[in-house]
C-alpha cells in the first residue's frame, strides 16, 4: 500500500518553528542554574568537540547509508523527498543548521541535564512521530540518534551535539533533494 502524500512544508516554517524552540531553550538556560553560556559550553576544548560530533554526525550518515535499501527506510525516503521536493538548496541548509542548533540547545543543552539522557532520547523520537504508521522508521532511527547524541553530549558538550546533528540533517537533506536513483 502506497504512503499518502504529506503535506508540502515550507522550510521557512520549519526555521520559525526551530527558532521557537530556540527560544524556549534559551529561556529556560537563562534562568537554570548553569545559565546560557555554560550550558551551550564545550566539555573541554572546542576544537576538540568539534571533531567528535562531526566525525559522529558522519558515523551517522554512514550507518543511513548502509541500511538505505531497507524497505521501512525506502517508504520513509520516499515520503520525505515529497516534502522537500520543492526546497532549494538554501532552503535545506537553513533547515538543517536552525534544527541541529535548536533540537540539541533545547533537548541537550536544557532538557537532558533535568530529565536524563533516556527521556531526552525518548522526546526527541517523539518530535519525529509522523502521521502514518508505514512511516515508524523515522522514530525509531530518532531515538537511536537521539541516545547517540545525548552520549555525545554528555562526553564533549553542546557544540558537539550541535555539530553531528547538523551534519546528518545537513547531508539527509540535500540527498533528499537530489533526483531518486528508482
Amino acid at each position: 500500500t502506497a504512503v499518502r502524500h504529506p503535506p508540502k512544508i515550507r522550510a521557512v516554517a520549519l526555521v520559525h518553528q526551530e527558532g521557537a524552540l530556540t527560544l524556549v531553550a534559551l529561556v529556560g538556560l537563562a534562568i537554570g542554574e548553569r545559565g546560557v553560556v555554560e550550558a551551550l559550553a564545550s566539555r573541554g576544548d572546542l576544537l576538540d568537540a568539534l571533531l567528535g560530533g562531526s566525525a559522529t554526525g558522519a558515523g551517522c550518515v554512514a550507518v543511513i547509508w548502509l541500511l538505505r535499501n531497507a524497505p521501512a527506510l525506502k517508504v520513509l525516503e520516499s515520503w520525505q523527498r515529497e516534502v522537500v521536493s520543492e526546497w532549494t538548496t538554501t532552503d535545506a541548509v537553513a533547515v538543517a543548521l536552525v534544527s541541529g542548533i535548536a533540537e540539541e540547545a533545547l533537548l541537550r543543552a536544557f532538557l537532558q541535564p533535568v530529565i536524563g539522557l533516556v527521556p531526552a532520547a525518548v522526546l526527541f523520537a517523539v518530535l519525529h512521530l509522523v502521521p502514518d504508521r508505514r512511516l515508524w522508521s523515522w522514530p525509531v532511527f530518532a531515538l537511536a540518534c537521539g541516545l547517540v547524541l545525548g552520549l555525545l553530549f554528555d562526553r564533549f558538550g553542546y557544540p558537539a551535539a550541535a555539530a553531528a546533528h547538523v551534519i546528518i540533517n545537513l547531508v539527509a537533506l540535500l540527498r533528499l533533494r537530489r533526483p531518486s536513483s528508482e
